[in-house]
């Protein structure tokens, strides 16, 4: 009697205990994603799912126009920034945001919002958005899959761009990173020649005082001549109209440069001389 009660809590439990040991992993219909971009000085993230059409009519149908959407499949869409930024001249803080829009076929709505932890836009709070801002939706080449990224980066700006079927909408952000530049820049200097180099390019690139930057590539270039370096002194000289000296600083960066075997800045260097020769 005990030996059948015996096998039959066996049994129960074997059924119990089956189905959990019988659990197949399987490929997922819309696959987790993350997306990482250095914006400036911070760091931006980006994690959603990627649904794909699969012979399906998107936007107007697949996701209604004028509706509430989580902004890709399964749980709500994030985006996290490291250090404040500014989105359509809203200061946004640093911190994790779900990603909502309302799609439309003449304009989109995008809307970051505080509750980021969201299996969807069911519990979607209007009081808790950060940004509300209005878009106008451009026509792509058909995208199969459901894609957010960034582009048209910047020293301190990025695109985000949302996009899928034949339609695309994105938003900027922008990073303050100025003091923070200047600062280090006051800290680096007098260090290495790197840090004279990239002193100098960082006021090349943002239009900062020419004579300065002139000054800290001359410096990184006595500690150690290096032909990217003196081609940056070129361009230097370049934008501050000095083509005489420009031309000889970029005929001393080709020699170094052919002497490296950098083929990209040899040609660099030979476009350059022939475009100055003319001015």
């Amino acid at each position: 009697m005990m030996r059948s009660i015996a096998l039959s809590l066996l049994f129960v439990a074997s059924l119990v205990v089956l189905p959990l040991q019988g659990q197949i992993e399987m490929p997922q219909p819309s696959p987790l994603a993350t997306l990482n971009q250095k914006i400036g000085l911070m760091d931006a993230t980006v994690t959603y799912s990627r649904p794909s059409a699969r012979g399906r009519k998107v936007f107007g149908d697949l996701v209604p126009y004028g509706k509430i959407w989580r902004t890709g499949a399964n749980k709500a869409s994030t985006i996290e920034f490291t250090d404040s930024v500014i989105i359509s001249g809203v200061s946004v803080k640093k911190g994790r945001y779900a990603i909502f829009t309302i799609p439309g076929s003449d304009d989109w709505t995008i809307l970051l919002n505080s509750d980021w932890n969201q299996s969807g836009a069911s519990k979607y709070d209007p009081a808790k958005d950060v940004v509300n801002l209005k878009v106008k939706p451009s026509i792509i080449p058909f995208s199969e899959t459901f894609t957010i990224d960034f582009n048209h980066l910047t020293t301190n700006s990025a695109q985000v761009e949302i996009f899928w079927e034949t339609s695309k909408v994105a938003f900027g952000v922008e990073t303050s990173v100025d003091e923070a530049v200047m600062r280090n820049i006051k800290n680096a200097l007098n260090i290495s020649a790197g840090s004279y180099f990239q002193a100098a390019r960082y006021y090349f690139d943002t239009d900062r005082e020419l004579p300065t930057a002139l000054e800290w590539i001359n410096k990184s270039i006595a500690m150690e001549e290096r032909y990217w370096v003196v081609r940056q002194k070129a361009l230097i000289e370049a934008k501050m109209g000095d083509y005489k000296a420009a031309l000889k600083t970029a005929k001393r960066a080709l020699d170094l440069a052919k002497e490296a075997g950098s083929d990209d800045y040899v040609r660099l260097n030979e476009a350059s001389i022939q475009e100055w020769s003319k001015k």
